[in-house]
């Protein structure tokens, strides 16, 4: 069962080192001690045993364009290699979950089962709905055998979006488990372009989740202090839960969609052949830009084109690593790299998509901001901190000083004006994300920054320019907070509302 897993406790501060440092064994014993999740510690397990080279497998298609959408979610099990089964959850299945095709101008009613033990929740990742279809705040979460509904209205273009499990003080432990899944929505516009579209042949939708691999063959998530601070990296990097599949694909254009869903590391994917960044989180980009690679980090996706018109075998590899930033620099770090999917290209399969020139309208000025607002991401590592640590309690995290409270709603925004909010990150870099806004970056450091996106790396201090799209309702709050799912666990989240 799920509960044999790893877990971590509590809400808002009330996190304890005990509950970070249990570990679950495959008996479902637990036990003391520090885990090897944090820094990217390598397993006694050889790569070979998670069998790279298998036909690459693309998630199951649930279809909600006619407006009604079922989703169960589950625990199982699930055999990353020729090891031990691992205890695992999903959506309609034992790991992950089904990529949920949705339709603009329609309105999607869902309905969501929680067919296990724990307490879990369905966020929708990037649609901008009103707060209580959202999924995201504590008035959502679906007690064990209980069914949730929303109401999905769906007003925004297309782009590659995704849900996922978001209940306090387990969002990590509990998408590392599976519980997330792609959400692609489509509109005509992005129809009459003449993209690859064919779902599974040169349409690829790709979820990313890291794994530390045990003796056993089992996936591990056991976080320690350290891993709460700094993130979790493991020893591999999965692509729909396969480590380095072989998809055969049209010898044309091809397109991948990625979805980082690991619960700390960012992504740095490599191609060797021909490739265009076409879309960021919150839809298509105005130009294609060609790219050598892209990074994306935890909640970003991205769409590229890869040109397999020469065909052959085009090994796309993945480095992973804990985010950046002055204090990640000071102490080093380690990094994972392989190959994360090869293409190969069969000249029999028909290849129709194209990329054009054009493929939205120019992003254009923004009206003027009518509210400033501030925000510092805090790790608490001073003085304070240290003397929890020492008293046996665990990190605290904060945003403006103050950990997570649900009780607490930090501000209330205007409906339909722009915003600038000034983020600062203490330390290390953190992947910011808000629910029912999208963000236009001034300075965009990389062409993954272009267009509208909903998660923005903070390193030091940047400026987002962000719409107020959807409405909150009946004191239902939407979310801020970092990214890195240790950290929101943690406390560095906070709620506001709209009006």
């Amino acid at each position: 069962m799920i509960t044999r897993r790893a877990a971590i406790l509590g809400a808002g501060a009330g996190l304890s080192v005990p509950a970070f440092l249990r570990r679950a064994d495959a008996q479902g014993m637990m036990h003391d001690g520090m885990g090897g999740g944090g820094m990217g510690r390598m397993s006694d397990t050889e790569p070979a045993a998670l069998q790279a080279g298998q036909p690459f497998r693309p998630m199951p298609e649930i279809d909600a364009r006619g407006g009604t959408l079922a989703l169960r979610a589950m625990a199982g099990e699930t055999r990353f290699g020729t090891g031990a089964a691992t205890p695992t959850m999903g959506f309609e299945g034992a790991y992950l979950g089904p990529t949920v095709r949705m339709r603009r101008g329609t309105t999607v009613n869902a309905a969501v089962t929680n067919g296990t033990e724990i307490p879990v929740s369905t966020h929708w990742h990037g649609l901008n709905v009103p707060s209580d279809a959202d999924g995201g705040a504590p008035q959502s979460v679906i007690r064990p055998g209980a069914v949730w509904r929303a109401k999905l209205p769906l007003e925004q273009p297309a782009a590659t979006l995704w849900y996922h499990t978001h209940v306090h003080g387990r969002t990590a432990p509990d998408q590392w488990a599976g519980l997330a899944g792609a959400l692609i929505l489509e509109d005509d516009e992005s129809d009459a372009l003449g993209l690859p579209s064919t779902p599974g042949l040169d349409d690829l939708v790709v979820i990313l989740q890291d794994k530390k691999i045990g003796r056993e063959g089992q996936a591990v998530y056991d976080p320690d202090m350290m891993t709460i601070m700094h993130g979790y990296l493991g020893d591999v990097v999965l692509a729909n839960g396969q480590y380095a599949p072989v998809a055969e694909v049209p010898a044309g254009l091809v397109r991948l969609r990625f979805i980082n869903a690991s619960t700390s590391a960012q992504h740095t994917i490599s191609f060797p052949r021909p490739a265009r960044l076409i879309g960021v989180d919150q839809g298509l980009i105005p130009r294609p830009v060609e790219i050598a690679d892209v990074t994306i980090a935890p909640g970003e996706r991205v769409e590229v084109v890869v040109d397999m018109g020469d065909g052959g075998t085009v090994p796309i590899s993945v480095a992973a690593s804990l985010m950046g930033g002055m204090m990640m620099g000071m102490m080093g770090g380690d990094e994972v790299r392989h190959t994360l999917l090869s293409l190969v290209g069969n000249a029999d399969i028909p290849a129709p998509g194209r990329v054009p020139e054009r493929l939205t309208e120019d992003l254009g000025e923004l009206p003027a901001s009518v509210v400033e607002r501030s925000f510092v991401l805090q790790e608490n590592m001073g003085p304070m901190q240290r003397m929890r640590d020492m008293m046996g309690s665990g990190p605290v995290m904060a945003i403006n000083g103050e950990p997570y409270d649900p009780d607490r709603i930090s501000f209330t925004a205007r409906i339909g004006t722009v915003e600038r909010w000034s983020i600062t990150a203490e330390g290390m870099a953190h992947p910011f994300h808000a629910h029912g806004v999208k963000f236009r970056v001034p300075d965009p450091r990389r062409p993954e920054e272009t267009g509208w996106k909903d998660v923005v790396v903070i390193n030091g201090t940047r400026e987002l320019l962000v719409a107020i799209e959807a409405p909150s309702v009946e004191n239902i709050p939407f979310m801020f907070h970092c990214h890195i799912l240790e950290h929101e666990d943690a406390g560095m989240m906070g709620q506001f509302l709209t009006a």
